[in-house]
C-alpha cells in the first residue's frame, strides 16, 4: 500500500483545489455549451398555449388555452420541473388564449406579465385580472417595438421582441394579438396569436424583421390570416397549427393549407400530432426528436 508524507498530501490538496476552482470558474461555459431553446406548442384543443424554455435558464408562457385547459397547462409546466415563469404573455383577451392563465398565475411564481391594450367584459378576462392583482403583479402593455430580452448565450445572439400590435386601436380583437419573435443564433420563431390580415399588413408596412424559421400560424389557420405577402416575408421552413380536432369553425381553412404546401413548408398540427416540441441549439432544429437542418 502506497503512503504519502505530509508534504505530498499538501501538494495533492493544492492540485485538487486548483482543479475544483477551474471547474467552478468555467462551470457556466460548460453548462451553457449544451444550452438549448425549446418551444412547446401544448395541445389545448381549439386554443393556444406555448411554453418556451429559454437557453439562459428562464421560462416564458404565451397563452394558456381555454378555461377548462388551465389544469392541463399547469400539469404540463410542472412536468417540465418548472416552478416559476419569468415572462407570461396573454396575446389577447379571447378565452381560448387566456382562459387558463388565472390557474397558471395562481400556481407559479410569476415575473413579468404582458397583455395588449385591449379589454373584455367576460368573466374569463376578469378572472385573469383578479389573479394578477392578488399576486401583486402589474401588466406591461404588449406592443410593437418592445424588447423582452437581448443578450448572448454561448456566443450566439438570443433575443425576444414584440412585432405587434402596432396600432393603439383595432375593430377586431384578434388584431390586438401580441406577436412575438424569438431569435437564437440562426434559428427563429414567430408566434402570431390570432393576428389577422390587418395586423399582418401593419407588420409588413412597419418593415419589422419578420423572417423566421418556424411560424405559429395565426388564428388557428383561419382564412382571415396568413396572407401570401405575409408568408413571403416570413419565409418559414415549418409551420405550426394550434387547432382542435373537428372544431366547429372548420379550422384550419384549406386555403391556408394550400398556401403552406405550395411553398413546401412542413406543417405540424396539434389536432393530429398532439403537443409539439421544437428544440434548437441555435443552429438547425429538432421537432419531436426528428432532426432538420437548413442546407
Amino acid at each position: 500500500m502506497m503512503t504519502f508524507g505530509k508534504t505530498t498530501w499538501v501538494k495533492i490538496a493544492l492540485v485538487f483545489t486548483f482543479i475544483l476552482t477551474l471547474i467552478l470558474s468555467t462551470g457556466t461555459s460548460i453548462a451553457s455549451a449544451s444550452s438549448n431553446l425549446q418551444v412547446h406548442f401544448i395541445d389545448v384543443g381549439q386554443g393556444d398555449a406555448i411554453l418556451v424554455k429559454l437557453p439562459n435558464g428562464e421560462h416564458m408562457l404565451v397563452d394558456a388555452g381555454d378555461n377548462h385547459y388551465g389544469a392541463t397547462v399547469v400539469n404540463y409546466i410542472q412536468n417540465q420541473n418548472i416552478a416559476s415563469l419569468d415572462y407570461v404573455v396573454g396575446t389577447h383577451p379571447h378565452a381560448d388564449h387566456i382562459g387558463g392563465l388565472d390557474d397558471v398565475i395562481n400556481r407559479f411564481l410569476i415575473g413579468e406579465v404582458y397583455m395588449p391594450n385591449a379589454t373584455a367584459t367576460t368573466q374569463t378576462y376578469y378572472d385573469v385580472l383578479t389573479a394578477i392583482d392578488q399576486k401583486g403583479l402589474s401588466i406591461t402593455r404588449a406592443r410593437a417595438g418592445l424588447t423582452l430580452l437581448n443578450t448572448t448565450v454561448d456566443g450566439k445572439n438570443f433575443s425576444i421582441s414584440m412585432i405587434a400590435p402596432i396600432r393603439d386601436s383595432y375593430s377586431n380583437m384578434n388584431d390586438y394579438s401580441a406577436v412575438i419573435r424569438i431569435v437564437y443564433g440562426s434559428t427563429s420563431f414567430l408566434l402570431t396569436g390570432d393576428a389577422e390580415h390587418l395586423s399582418e399588413n401593419d407588420m409588413l408596412s412597419s418593415n419589422a424583421p419578420l423572417a423566421s424559421t418556424i411560424l405559429k400560424i395565426g388564428h388557428h389557420g383561419s382564412s382571415t390570416s396568413t396572407t401570401e405577402s405575409f408568408l413571403d416575408r416570413v419565409n418559414p421552413s415549418a409551420a405550426i397549427l394550434s387547432v382542435g380536432a373537428n372544431n366547429r369553425y372548420g379550422h384550419p381553412n384549406q386555403s391556408t393549407i394550400d398556401r403552406l404546401q405550395a411553398r413546401g413548408i412542413s406543417i405540424y398540427r396539434t389536432d393530429l400530432n398532439g403537443s409539439i416540441v421544437f428544440t434548437t441549439s441555435g443552429a438547425g432544429w429538432l421537432v419531436n426528436k426528428q432532426a432538420w437542418w437548413r442546407p
